[in-house]
């Protein structure tokens, strides 16, 4: 989680404002301190080597290493040798719009909702990758790199498509699920988990979440646990923090006031949970950020991303 973040990387900072979904390529990747995104990413490790850090721990990564990192999951590259990496990067918002379908698949599901957001994973996944299936990828993520290289234009429905074929690739090689946590997508869950993508701030409850879906509150919780990884007032409570975060660093409201736009109207009860969540009262947790802010130009010219032919 956020905790152990030096800096939150902006969509803005790195990608133009009318790209939605982007690949990039970093040539010599250098060493880079612990941050998060807004954004989700995907990075696929190509060539090199690396000292990764992430909430799970410190490993060496190699080709064939990929990391999927949803809004608030960071990591750190402490220590790296050639290396050469390709990320996938999309608007946390396409989660619950262009993608909100894929919470019903049983591979797609886990691969963007419930692996991680189960409480031992912080947000991320990780797997390894065979050599001729990360060829595929880089085939993708190079068709993607130059749908996005004209920013006059943005062929959304290409690159879309592009982003379900990698997503698709990745939740192929997803290690096996125990059959007791198995089962196949529920169209009310979905359809509630929608909702809180959609309107974090609501003043949801259970009870009318599961109205919503039209089932017993203990039912909506058993099955929304099941496919989501998080019971529907937890996975409220990560949105609402999700985007909590994103205020703090981006617009100049007072904390009360970031507080009662997530959906917390009582500032020590956000400053409680936020604390919670992060370690961190939301005025610290500004403080620190914002002057992280003022590096993340200098670290973005240390990597390389040349243009394509």
């Amino acid at each position: 989680m956020l905790a152990n973040s030096e800096k939150q990387l902006r969509w803005s900072g790195f990608f133009s404002e009318e790209h939605h979904i982007v690949a990039r390529l970093h040539q010599d990747h250098p060493k880079y301190p612990a941050h998060d995104h807004e954004f989700v990413e995907v990075m696929f490790v190509v060539s090199g080597s690396c000292l990764h850090e992430t909430a799970l721990g410190r490993a060496w990564i190699y080709p064939g290493s990929v990391f999927l990192f949803r809004p608030g999951a960071w990591h750190a590259f402490l220590e790296t040798r050639d290396l050469v990496i390709y990320n996938c990067c999309f608007d946390s918002l396409i989660l619950g719009r262009e993608l909100g379908w894929m919470i019903g698949d049983p591979q797609l599901g886990r691969l963007l909702w419930g692996i991680p957001l189960s409480p031992d994973q912080h947000g991320l996944v990780s797997l390894t990758l065979p050599d001729t299936v990360v060829e595929s990828c880089v085939c993708l993520l190079k068709e993607l790199w130059d749908l996005t290289l004209d920013s006059r234009s943005f062929p959304r429905m290409q690159a879309l498509g592009r982003l379900m074929m990698l997503l698709e690739i990745l939740a192929s090689h997803l290690p096996p699920q125990s059959p007791s946590k198995g089962g196949q997508g529920n169209p009310s869950v979905s359809s509630v988990l929608k909702l809180i993508d959609a309107h974090p701030e609501s003043q949801w409850t259970l009870e009318g979440l599961a109205a919503h879906a039209h089932m017993a509150p203990n039912y909506l919780v058993r099955l929304f646990t099941k496919m989501v990884g998080l019971s529907p007032m937890s996975y409220l409570r990560r949105r609402r923090l999700e985007l909590a975060t994103r205020l703090l660093i981006h617009s100049d409201l007072l904390v009360g006031e970031v507080g009662n736009s997530v959906g917390w109207p009582d500032a020590n009860y956000f400053t409680r949970r936020f604390r919670a969540e992060f370690g961190v009262t939301p005025t610290g947790y500004r403080e620190r950020h914002r002057k992280g802010k003022a590096s993340e130009a200098v670290g973005r010219k240390g990597v390389r991303i040349p243009r394509r032919d």
